[in-house]
This record gives C-alpha cells, structure tokens and sequence, in this order.
C-alpha cells in the first residue's frame, strides 16, 4: 500500500512535465541520417544460423528518405540534409561486396560516425536507425559478416557485434542533437540511465525510480536521446503492401506521414506532430497508439505477440522539427 501512494506523486510529476520541450531546433544547421538495413541472406558456405530478414532494408531507405523530407518540410535547406546508407541485401558475400564503402559492416558504421563527429556542429541534428538482428536475451546488435567463407560469429567478441557500450561511446561525443533509433529484439538494453530517469531493463526496482525522480539531482536536456523497438522481448516484421518493415518502423514511418505509394511524406504537418511539433516523445505516444501489435497483453490482443517500444527517460523531451 505504501508503494501505491508514493507512485501518485510521481505520476503528478510526469503529467505536469510531458510538454517539457528541448529548445526550439535552430536550423542552420544539417541534419545527418545514417540509416543501417541488414537483411543477413548472404551467409557464406551455406551456413544459414541467422533467420533472414526482408524488411530490414526497406525500413533503412523509406525512414532516411522520410526524415530527409521532414527536414526540408520543416525548413531546412535539401543541401544540408545528409544521407547514409549502410545496407547488406542480397546473398552475395564476396571480397568486392563485404568491402563495399555501403556495406552494413561495423568497420563502415565506426567510419562513418568518426567522420560525422570530426565534423558536426553544436546547431546540428544526427539521427541513427538501425533494422536488424539483436541477439536473445542481451540485446547486442548484430551488423553484416565480412567473412567470405565459414560459419557466421556471433559471440562477445565478434567483428559484426556492436554493444551498447560501443556504440554509445562513439555516438555521445558528436556535437549537437543525436537520436538513435533501434528496430531489434531486446532493443531496451541500449537505453540509458538519465540523470532523472533510471533504466527499466537494466534496473527495475520502483525504489530506484522512485529515488531517481525525487533526488537532488536536477534535470538535464538531453543532447543523445535512444528510441527502440521493444524492451526486453522480440521485435517483428509484418506484410506491407509489396513488402515486409517492421512492426515498429512501420508505424514510425505512418508517423512521419509516408505514403508508400509516392515513397513520399504528405504534405503538411506529420501525424504524430502536436502543435505543429514534431518530436521524439510525441512519436514516440504515436506509436504506441498505432502500431500493428499491442505494447501489453489482453484478452483482446492474446493471439498477438506483444512489442513495447521505449526511450529514453525523464523529463526532458527532444524536439525534431518545429512547422
């Protein structure tokens, strides 16, 4: 019963402060989008240990071209929207190909994101998306092999494993606003504990959030925010139209308002916009209201798998692209 009354005050607090916006985007800047789709069909020697994934690459160009266009939409010049796609499609594996500037490698993603830290400003917006295998249980992100014969490694020191350790620490010293956005299973490893927000898969007693909210610490707007897919269970792909995406950036990309059929956003203000806002927790509300598969079980939604998208906490929210 004590528990219950100390969640009140807390769920007061989170009520008061979910229009607590970062500050207006200036967009002077550029916007850099690294979009990664990693398919896994191109296993050498037959050794088939990772299920394919179709709509990886599909989620990878629809969701860059998408966030591309919302910028432009939201007033930033088109020649300074930057785009990078890492993508392994296909079931080629030679030399040529797993050495390929555009390959869905760690070495490219280690690349590309040195070269974008060398250079970012602090006006600057970096958004990361990432379809592909994350391993059971832990959570680590699998990119695309490099190997042209044998089996596939997947262990803790794989060349193809990115922890999020790894990652973060190559994407938290880029200046300006960094999002990262996972469509993997057990996608909620990669989510931080905030200064006013604890991790819910890392640490998930109510005694800690409780602590964290009410500390003496004080709230930080935050520069690196992280979205994913699921928290501690899988992530799935469904059907659309020709083809596959996954669940979660299925119903992201309703979110930016894309149309499959032009493979362009609509015109105006983006669905999942609050007035005239777009930004990563109301994107975030958007899905979790629409997406194909329920975010918690019921006994309307007991045939469905469920897939519970998080981010980063606290009560801060990062604001993307103002109209």
């Amino acid at each position: 019963m004590r528990r219950v009354f100390l969640l009140l005050p807390i769920l007061l607090l989170l009520m008061a402060s979910c229009e607590l916006y970062y500050e207006q985007p200036v967009q002077t800047g550029k916007v850099r989008i690294v979009s990664i789709g990693i398919t896994y069909e191109n296993e050498p020697d037959g050794n088939d240990n990772l299920s394919n994934l179709p709509g990886t690459v599909f989620d990878a160009k629809e969701l860059s071209s998408a966030f591309s266009q919302q910028a432009v939409q939201a007033g930033w010049d088109s020649a300074d929207v930057e785009i990078t796609l890492l993508l392994q499609e296909g079931d080629v594996y030679s030399a040529a190909t797993v050495n390929a500037d555009g390959y869905a490698s760690r070495e490219n993603l280690n690349s590309t994101l040195e070269t974008i830290k060398e250079t970012a400003t602090d006006n600057d917006l970096t958004i990361i998306t990432y379809s592909g295998h994350g391993i059971e249980e832990t959570g680590e992100l699998l990119m695309a092999h490099t190997k042209t014969s044998g089996p596939v490694d997947i262990s803790e020191d794989s060349p193809i494993v990115v922890t999020p350790e790894w990652l973060h620490a190559r994407i938290s010293p880029i200046k300006g606003k960094k999002l990262l956005i996972l469509d993997s299973c057990y996608s909620g490893v990669f989510i931080p504990e905030s200064p006013s927000s604890s991790s819910w898969v890392y640490d998930n007693g109510i005694d800690d959030w409780y602590g964290k909210y009410f500390s003496d610490e004080e709230y930080q707007i935050p520069s690196f925010v992280v979205f994913t897919a699921s928290a501690d269970s899988n992530s799935y792909e469904q059907q659309f139209e020709t083809h596959k995406h996954g669940v979660f950036s299925s119903a992201l990309l309703e979110a930016l308002g894309w149309n499959h059929t032009t493979v362009t956003i609509a015109g105006g203000v983006p669905p999942a916009a609050r007035n005239g806002l777009l930004s990563v927790d109301s994107l975030y509300q958007y899905i979790k209201k629409h997406q194909a598969y329920p975010v918690r079980w019921s006994i309307f939604t007991m045939d469905k798998p469920i897939q519970h998208p998080m981010v980063t906490g606290g009560a801060m929210d990062m604001l993307l692209f103002s109209y």
